[in-house]
């Protein structure tokens, strides 16, 4: 009896598929470019805990951010600063590993440390007028004099709830949204840049 093998769908799926041979315009000035299936953990811990710092650091292999509005990263692992006393850490390994490894190093504090990657997708978005699409639907200052590079923010794309990182400075931005709202930003995004010209980038 042969069996199919299920393989995974990314939440953008439907969008591609409806979109394939459109938004192909190398002058685009907005490129969408969709990162699925990596992984998304919620971290919660005391940052006044000077060996929850030290102990989680050791496990990243880098500072965990402690600033509002900032995140730190290295070789396929970054930290977004969500709250007082909660990250976003998005990697492109596997989030049980990161899991375990970061409760073995804090065993004896309470930490809470959760998978969320099925519930998360991430949109890449450049181009010149990235920044006036954003305008389109978000209350937050995208110039680059108050938002740039090592920068992230919690606010609403449209009606929908997103986390807005800065990777560079050309510029380009990581969108983090829930997996429910991928149809709705996919959508509102393909409207909203038409005066810009779109460029789908499928990988």
């Amino acid at each position: 009896m042969n069996e199919s093998v299920m393989q995974p769908s990314s939440p953008f799926a439907p969008f591609l598929s409806r979109t394939q041979g459109r938004f192909s315009d190398d002058e685009a000035g907005v490129v969408f470019r969709e990162q699925p299936f990596v992984s998304h953990i919620n971290l919660r811990g005391n940052p006044d805990d000077k060996g929850f710092i030290k102990d989680t650091v050791n496990v990243l292999g880098f500072d965990l951010p402690l600033s509002p509005n900032i995140w730190s990263g290295h070789e396929g692992v970054r930290v977004c600063w969500l709250g007082p006393n909660e990250w976003l850490v998005i990697t492109t390994g596997a989030a049980s590993e990161w899991i375990d490894a970061v409760r073995a190093a804090n065993e004896s504090r309470l930490v809470a440390v959760t998978d969320v990657s099925g519930g998360q997708t991430i949109v890449q978005l450049s181009g010149t007028y990235v920044r006036d699409l954003f305008a389109k639907g978000c209350t937050l200052d995208f110039h680059p004099r108050a938002f740039t590079t090592g920068q992230c923010a919690q606010s609403s794309l449209g009606k929908a709830p997103a986390l807005f990182i800065q990777t560079d400075d050309a510029p380009v931005f990581d969108l983090v949204v829930r997996r429910s709202f991928s149809d709705y930003i996919a959508y509102w995004i393909e409207d909203a840049a038409h005066e810009f010209g779109l460029r789908i980038v499928r990988d």
